[in-house]
This record gives C-alpha cells, structure tokens and sequence, in this order.
C-alpha cells in the first residue's frame, strides 16, 4: 500500500468558487481519502451518508454553515463535519480536508 502521497501527483477538479486537489481515491485506500482546497465563494451546500470530514484551514478566513449554525474559521482551525450532517462553507481559504473513509461520489447529496 502507498504511504506517501505528494502535491505534484494530485488530481485537480473543481467548479465555480473552488479549486482542489485530491491526493488519493478509494481505490488507493478505503479507509480515508485526502485533498486541498482554494476557495474563492462559497462551496455549495452538501451532505454525505458516507464520511465524516476533517477540515484543516491552512490559510485565510471564512464560514462554515452547519444546520442553523455560522461558524467563524481563520488559519490553524479545524472543522469535524459528522456523516448525514448539511453543510457549507465560504471565503477566501484554504483548506485541508480528511475524509473517513475515502470519499465516494455516489454518497454526496448537492442541495
């Protein structure tokens, strides 16, 4: 199994707002995927039955909107997201995302 995996290896994606990078798939391990995020807006809200996530704000500031909930996020903050929970998030960041186990499309709902 691959242990290390490294930013110029990363695959890209993103849409309006959001640049990423995912490190690895669910087909390089199960048990937990990881990418980074460049946000520039808003991500759009989601919620998976499938993963919690982990965020990590590498750098900037911005919101979390969590049920009814804003929550404030600047650099070194971290944001747990447990499955089943809505969610979004704005601002000029970057962030660190986790999660456990790998992500899997099938699972996201986009409101």
């Amino acid at each position: 199994m691959k242990i290390k995996y490294s930013f110029n290896e990363a695959f890209p994606f993103g849409w309006s707002g959001i640049k990423g990078w995912a490190y690895n798939s669910k087909g390089d391990f199960s048990g937990a995927s990881a990418a980074v995020f460049e946000v520039d807006g808003a991500h759009g809200k989601v919620q998976t039955s499938l993963s919690d996530r982990i965020y990590y704000v590498i750098e900037g500031r911005g919101e979390f909107f969590v049920g009814k909930e804003v929550v404030p996020v600047r650099s070194t903050d971290v944001v747990i997201i447990p499955r089943d929970t809505e969610y979004d998030y704005k601002g000029e960041i970057k962030l660190f995302l986790v999660h456990t186990p790998a992500y899997d499309d099938e699972y996201e709902i986009r409101f």
